[in-house]
């Protein structure tokens, strides 16, 4: 087999284990890299974020005094004011998640539609600018990503998760297709290249969440030992009299989104492996059959006055069809 066919059977050949390493240090390998655009619109929707729930915030934490009265208070004797005060701080807190929500995603799809493709060129090592494809990633395809992305998995987080799970799993693959020049729909293109793997994306998704959950949660009790405040000098922050802009978005980068910031690119490279495995697979010849991926012999078996069997992978003929290539030594066991 040719040097770029042995690369293509690597990459189609590979477990949802190698994906994962290979993800890994894609990260660590192009860390330096691809953070740049996540610090930049990191601190962009930071900025944007606090300045438009900022006086959500104060309310609420005007209203938390009282809502916290109300709730220590018999149920009977609780009044329609009361009821009012309830609803008024649940549609707050509600608000300030919607905007959170949705600007945190809308920057970070925009991150990684920026670094998908050139980390697919430094992947599968091959010809490609990072500089030129960053701003070749600015396309009229992209609001397509931050529609999906961007807006309607934020609104389908409030909704149960749901429908955030669906469009994760079913347009992934957009981050990458919607460059594509040679494909008339990204969006088709990325639901056909998700099908069979529904679970495998989520699964991956959900590992690394719980990764950067996991550190975050020991980063916050570390942290509070050097940046810690009492809630009076918290408060006093949002106070319209002694608003301070500053330290409301230096507390939301330090406390809040520092972890988030430097484990951010982890899940676009493991996506970059697994979107990579999946197109090699494509290209050779596999179909979604019965819930797993069948090879489609690009080889006649052999023609009608010659028995025995050629290789899909390399052509080699064999009198009859073994477990392995004679030649090649590739699985030859598609449907197992």
């Amino acid at each position: 087999m040719s040097e770029d066919n042995q690369k293509l059977q690597r990459y189609a050949n590979m477990r949802v284990s190698q994906v994962i390493l290979d993800g890994l240090r894609l990260f660590a390998k192009n860390w330096f890299k691809i953070i740049l655009p996540f610090l930049l619109f990191t601190l962009i929707s930071i900025i944007i974020t606090n300045l438009l729930v900022i006086d959500l915030n104060w309310q609420y934490y005007q209203m938390t005094p009282t809502v916290e009265a109300i709730y220590q208070k018999d149920p009977t004797l609780i009044t329609d004011a009361d009821m009012n005060i309830l609803l008024e701080y649940l549609v707050i807190t509600y608000l300030i998640s919607l905007i959170t929500s949705i600007s945190g995603a809308f920057f970070t799809a925009l991150a990684m539609s920026t670094v998908g493709v050139p980390l697919y060129r430094e992947y599968t090592q091959t010809n490609g600018n990072f500089k030129e494809e960053f701003k070749g990633s600015f396309n009229k395809n992209l609001l397509i990503i931050l529609l999906i992305f961007g807006i309607f998995v934020p609104l389908g987080t409030l909704l149960l998760f749901i429908p955030s799970i669906i469009l994760l799993g079913f347009y992934i693959f957009l981050f990458f297709t919607y460059r594509e020049k040679s494909i008339e729909s990204p969006l088709k293109e990325a639901r056909n290249l998700s099908r069979g793997n529904f679970m495998k994306i989520i699964g991956l998704f959900l590992l690394v969440s719980i990764m950067i959950g996991f550190i975050n949660f020991i980063y916050q009790y570390l942290i509070t030992f050097v940046w810690n405040f009492n809630s009076t000098t918290y408060v006093s922050w949002y106070n319209p009299s002694t608003r301070n802009y500053l330290m409301i978005i230096l507390d939301d980068l330090i406390y809040y989104q520092m972890i988030s910031l430097i484990f951010s690119p982890l899940f676009i490279c493991i996506l970059t492996s697994f979107y990579t495995s999946i197109k090699a697979r494509k290209q050779l010849g596999y179909s979604f059959q019965k819930g797993s991926y069948v090879m489609q012999q690009r080889y006649a078996q052999a023609s009608q006055d010659e028995e025995g069997f050629y290789c899909p992978f390399c052509g080699f003929h064999m009198p009859a069809k073994l477990k392995f290539c004679a030649n090649c030594g590739e699985s030859l066991d598609f449907e197992s």
